[in-house]
């Protein structure tokens, strides 16, 4: 069950590991998502036989798997408190 986080839950974190949140800060491109929105970051697993072990993603605002806004976009990244 997922479970809407107010920014106040949020702090803000240099280290993207530890990170839960995304806040886009600008884009380069005309990507579907909102400057100065906050998403949730997401993992998706693959299995042995893939070339990595996990990526990270959000849900854009078309609610869509976004993978390139890690290089189309300029982030702040947030943790929960």
């Amino acid at each position: 069950m997922y479970v809407e986080i107010a920014d106040s839950d949020l702090i803000p974190t240099l280290n993207e590991e530890e990170a839960t949140h995304v806040k886009i800060v600008d884009k380069l491109r005309n990507l579907p998502v909102s400057v100065g929105g906050m998403y949730e970051l997401r993992i998706k697993k693959y299995d042995d036989c893939a070339a990595i072990d996990e990526e990270t993603y959000i849900v854009d605002d078309r609610g869509q798997e976004n993978h390139s806004f890690w290089i189309c976009c300029k982030k702040e990244f947030y943790k929960i408190k």
